[in-house]
């Protein structure tokens, strides 16, 4: 009996090896491969992503008026080259060419490195580059670098923090938002030009609707000089019709009597029906007659109104009709109005390509204006990959 029982445990061990040796042996290779994968991500280097856009126009000068024909030219070339080291942590560099010429030069344009702990929070820290408020509809003044009814763009050196729809960036200025200030005290002159940034905004979304109120506080450590912009921008959609709207407020010298604020006004609706789109701009500014505000171009003129029906006849292809009036100054003593019209036909053979060419004609209306209808041509070429 004993003799059974120990041949038939010796049987069953035989066995449970026998059909235990395969099931090792499968399980061998799929944890070797598990490893190797592993490996392989930690080794494999962070991965770099190229994006950009490229800009070429070409423009005549007053080809009815001008006894010597002339031309102008402009150029931008944006290079953005974006690396990912892991689910966290990613970074971004930018270089810019950007001038009223055929062959601007490069420049470094800023680079940050961002940690994302999730969609609702991540941090940057670097060069950062903050703008409220942007011309949306008109074309001549849609680049924040230069015109904005809230604020252009500040560029700084330090931290953002976006949280749950709230943005705020610290900095000390960097490039043209690093001025440099001169004051004179008992017959001395001292230069300060250390200039820091705090900016503040919360986008708030309502459906398809935004709305960004904003703060943006820039001093240069010297008693009395600072730049406040503040305001709301709003972002509002109804269907086929959409407005997009802005208050800015633009101050220096807080606590002081003078400069007086700027207060600026931006409406922008829209209305798009099949194959018709129409869209426009009114723009009004607010200045004191004996004490402004001015920052630059940020504001370029005290009151502007744009409408452009379009159509688009093919898939490829939209013809609009813009119809503008221009004060084209900041003081309302000038009288140098004008009313332009003409033709724009906007290209998009592809996604990524757009060509617009357009003939405009500018028609003095007021007293200092001029008394000769100008006709201007123009092409200008964007790709972006």
């Amino acid at each position: 009996m004993k003799n059974r029982l120990s041949s038939n445990l010796l049987f069953g061990l035989a066995a449970a090896s026998v059909f235990a040796i395969p099931a090792f042996a499968q399980e061998a290779p799929a944890e070797a491969a598990a490893k190797e994968a592993a490996a392989a991500e930690e080794t494999k280097g962070p991965e770099v992503k190229f994006s950009g856009e490229v800009e070429f126009d070409a423009y005549t000068g007053d080809v009815i008026n001008e006894d010597i024909k002339s031309h102008s030219y402009a150029s931008t070339f944006d290079l953005n080259v974006d690396v990912k080291f892991n689910e966290k942590w990613s970074a971004s560099v930018q270089l810019e060419a950007d001038g009223e010429s055929t062959d601007p030069a490069a420049i470094y344009n800023g680079a940050f490195v961002q940690y994302t702990h999730s969609d609702n929070f991540n941090v940057k820290l670097g060069d950062l580059t903050f703008s409220e408020g942007a011309f949306l509809n008109y074309y001549g003044y849609d680049d924040p670098a230069d015109n904005a009814a809230g604020m252009a763009e500040h560029d700084i050196r330090g931290v953002e923090i976006d949280f749950s729809g709230i943005i705020f960036g610290l900095g000390y200025g960097r490039g043209d938002n690093d001025n440099l200030v001169c004051v004179e005290e008992d017959g001395e002159e001292s230069c300060i030009g250390v200039a820091y940034d705090a900016h503040l905004a919360y986008e708030l979304g309502l459906g398809e609707s935004t709305l960004r109120p904003f703060v943006d506080y820039k001093s240069y450590q010297e008693a009395k000089h600072n730049e406040l912009h503040a305001g709301i921008d709003a972002n509002l959609k109804f269907g086929a019709i959409g407005l997009h709207a802005v208050y800015g407020l633009h101050a220096d010298y807080l606590g002081e009597d003078e400069p007086k604020p700027t207060h600026a006004f931006l409406a922008e609706p829209s209305l798009a029906v099949g194959n018709v789109n129409v869209k426009g701009s009114v723009f009004y500014a607010y200045f004191d007659e004996d004490a402004p505000t001015v920052h630059g171009e940020e504001i370029p003129e005290y009151f502007f109104a744009y409408a452009e029906p379009s159509v688009s006849i093919l898939e490829a292809l939209t013809l609009g009709i813009p119809v503008e009036y221009h004060t084209n100054t900041l003081d309302k003593n000038d009288d140098v109005s004008t009313f332009d019209v003409g033709l724009r036909a906007y290209l998009t053979p592809v996604d990524g390509l757009e060509i617009t060419g357009f003939a405009m004609f500018d028609i003095p209306v007021g007293d200092d204006a001029g008394d000769d209808t100008g006709l201007t041509l123009g092409l200008e070429t964007v790709f972006s990959f």
